[in-house]
């Protein structure tokens, strides 16, 4: 293991645990934090196609970091790309960037985050704090932090790993885009001219 290894880890383990620890905590309060199902077409298979890669995506992380004799993907996708260690340290300060942006989005949704469209008690409408610069910043954590492992391991599979996601999260931001528009009419559309999507 290297630095960037060492980095990568520690990285996951902090977004694992701030992820997890906001989950038990809204759902010790009563909230359904997970909105998965009910979806038909090609949001239902979006759905079913982040709920197997995800777990793939960060076995392949540990896989890399903590540099196991064991693989199962093809060799075409691990190969590395010729790299650099300024990509590495890009993909590093990526990462932390993404990190810090993750929980700020977090303390800004106080009780109102969710995964998923929850129609049934979707919270208030966030405009303040992170959510005063990007619509989503979630969603941008996300994009970062996958673009951020693939320049700090630089393979086929990262990269595709970086594109099949940020598709996938803009297509469910467009889907949420249109609840949003739905149920809270002209204050998200006035919020919509003063916030980009992302940043």
């Amino acid at each position: 293991m290297n630095i960037y290894d060492y980095l990568q880890i520690v990285s996951l383990v902090i977004f694992l645990a701030v992820f997890s620890g906001r989950t038990i905590w809204l759902k010790r309060k009563g909230t359904v934090v997970f909105r998965f199902g009910g979806k038909k077409g090609f949001p239902a298979f979006l759905e079913k196609l982040f709920l197997i890669f995800f777990p793939l995506w960060l076995l392949e992380i540990f896989i890399f970091a903590l540099d196991l004799k064991f693989q199962f993907l093809p060799d075409v996708l691990i190969r590395p790309f010729p790299g650099s260690v300024l990509s590495q340290v890009a993909g590093i300060c990526i990462i932390i960037v993404s990190i810090f942006l993750f929980i700020g989005a977090l303390v800004s949704f106080k009780a109102s985050w969710r995964i998923g469209i929850d129609q049934v008690a979707p919270g208030g409408l966030m405009t303040t704090g992170i959510f005063a610069i990007s619509r989503n910043p979630v969603f941008l954590s996300m994009n970062l932090y996958f673009l951020g492992t693939f320049l700090i391991y630089a393979n086929l599979f990262f990269l595709l790993s970086f594109i099949c996601m940020a598709f996938g999260f803009h297509f469910q931001i467009r889907e949420e885009e249109k609840f949003l528009c739905s149920k809270y009419g002209a204050p998200y559309f006035q919020y919509m001219t003063h916030v980009r999507r992302y940043i």
